[in-house]
């Protein structure tokens, strides 16, 4: 897959184009149906498929301060689309100027600069100024500048409508299963090893602390059953892992949450590497326990859980 880190009027097209644009923030079950559908039609005609990420995602452009927290690193979404058998990737700087454009202006220059010859959508697509350019509104253009537009239906899984703020919903309540089903993979959190209190290594526990490159969208407090990959292509070995969210209440160490990892059977040095967490069910909520005593007690009890859990489980199942 070729990958473009500019606008589209830097292009000069080579070959018509079947085209999508997102934020495929996570890359779930919907966002890959539309995907197929973009792959399978530029097939079908000889053409190329294109997908355009506006970056970085408009909300923090138009509204500074403002983060959605992400599904998904851009890294993961470049490897996704990869993988998906998309041709090419714009990441198009999203700026103030490129929010006013109307919706005709925005689709001449794709007309233009790509070869546009069909784009899909799903129903609650918008583009332009004030997201004026709705799929009527796009369909009337198409036939205008001589593009077809396919509009998908929203995508349901499971009775579910899939989409990234209900899978945003799920995680917040830590409800991490029902999440997976959504995305069609396990949520994952990737960041990288800093250090920490040491506290942990002293329990008997030694665990990773993770800290986030990215505004990422966090599991709600609890102990989880995780994968670890280290340096996580997608090809890395996954390690058994036992995940804490939350303050530390035993210890009353701070307000700010803290993502700490127990690797099992694992001594490595992790410092300064990167992490990826893949979340596959939540043992307990997070507790305050009298003792330090009682707090290793669970803890045993905690690894002894998260080995049960996942020796049912394959990383490659949800992946």
């Amino acid at each position: 897959m070729e990958v473009f880190r500019r606008d589209p009027e830097s292009l000069e097209p080579d070959r018509p184009t079947v085209l999508t644009i997102g934020k495929f923030d996570g890359i779930h079950r919907g966002h890959r149906h539309i995907l197929e559908a973009v792959a399978a039609r530029a097939r079908a005609h000889g053409w190329q498929s294109a997908v355009i990420i506006l970056w970085p995602p408009p909300p923090e452009v138009l509204r500074p301060g403002a983060q959605i927290p992400r599904l998904s690193t851009l890294a993961e979404r470049e490897a996704a689309l990869a993988a998906s058998g998309i041709d090419q990737l714009i990441l198009w700087p999203f700026t103030l100027e490129l929010s006013r454009l109307s919706p005709r202006a925005f689709m001449q220059l794709l007309r233009r600069h790509l070869d546009l010859r069909v784009l899909v959508i799903g129903s609650d697509f918008a583009l332009g100024h004030k997201r004026s350019g709705t799929p009527d509104v796009l369909e009337a253009l198409g036939q205008e500048l001589g593009f077809a537009v396919v509009v998908s239906p929203p995508y349901v899984h499971e009775g579910q409508a899939v989409s990234s703020s209900r899978i945003r919903e799920h995680l917040v309540a830590g409800e991490v299963t029902q999440a997976a089903s959504l995305l069609g993979r396990w949520p994952t959190l990737t960041g990288t090893v800093v250090r920490g209190a040491g506290r942990g290594k002293n329990l008997g526990f030694p665990t990773a602390n993770l800290h986030l490159d990215e505004p990422l969208a966090v599991p709600g407090h609890g102990i989880y059953a995780t994968f670890a990959t280290v340096a996580p292509e997608y090809d890395a070995i996954a390690q058994p892992a036992v995940t804490s969210i939350g303050v530390r209440p035993t210890f009353d160490d701070s307000d700010e949450p803290t993502i700490e990892t127990f690797l099992l059977d694992f001594d490595d040095d992790l410092y300064d590497q990167t992490l990826r967490l893949h979340f596959v069910k939540k043992l307990r909520d997070e507790l305050k326990f009298d003792s330090v005593e009682a707090l290793i007690a669970q803890m045993e009890r905690d690894v002894t859980h998260a080995e049960s859990v996942l020796t049912q489980h394959g990383l490659a199942e949800k992946n």
